[in-house]
């Protein structure tokens, strides 16, 4: 069976910089798909119609946004970022997966990105075969990590109590773990959460 295209999307507002990329992409063995988007707006309403593998950006389309960015990568974890180095900024580096620069060659670029894309393979089989946790029990999870009551829980996601119960009866039914400290620690491991993002 053919592996399917990969979506790749490259977030970059220069114009020159996204058409030389793409060039790159479709000029290389990768069977690929482009999307251009200029905001990370753009980039959420188009995670809602493609599955986008590789995110190519500019890292300065990440300042100021860290935790959207994070909430990106917890809904849709099989994403990978690559970051295009451009020597300015050295802080958003841990947004992304690798990076290269401008001056590197078109065979390296491809290179990184491929690796990407197995790594990304490799994790949505793992993901697969994991525990499989429902949308809504991450949801649910995620309340509890951040010390939610069943009540506030079920406030903030519009359902009824009976519901959270239910759900954490699944979480525990799945995972296996009953205590607060063993879920958040699943949580961090399984990146549903990041230790930043925990309220404390």
């Amino acid at each position: 069976m053919p592996k399917p295209s990969l979506h790749i999307a490259i977030l970059e507002p220069s114009r020159i910089i996204c058409e030389g990329l793409q060039t790159i992409l479709y000029q290389s063995d990768l069977d690929c798909r482009i999307h251009r988007i200029e905001t990370l707006e753009e980039f959420t309403e188009l995670l809602e119609t493609v599955t986008v593998n590789i995110l190519i950006t500019n890292p300065l389309q990440f300042v100021n946004r860290e935790k959207e960015v994070r909430k990106i990568r917890r809904q849709y974890p099989s994403i990978s970022i690559a970051g295009i180095d451009y020597g300015i900024i050295q802080k958003q580096s841990m947004l992304t997966d690798l990076s290269f620069t401008l001056y590197d060659s078109s065979e390296h670029i491809i290179h990184l990105l491929s690796k990407l894309d197995k790594q990304n393979r490799s994790y949505t089989m793992q993901k697969n075969e994991d525990d499989n946790l429902t949308k809504r029990e991450i949801e649910v999870l995620t309340g509890l990590v951040n010390g939610l009551m069943n009540k506030e829980i079920a406030d903030s996601l519009n359902i009824s109590i009976h519901t959270v119960v239910r759900h954490r009866k699944n979480i525990t039914m799945k995972t296996g773990i009953r205590s607060q400290s063993g879920l958040t620690i699943y949580a961090i491991s399984k990146k549903i959460v990041a230790i930043e993002d925990i309220e404390i």
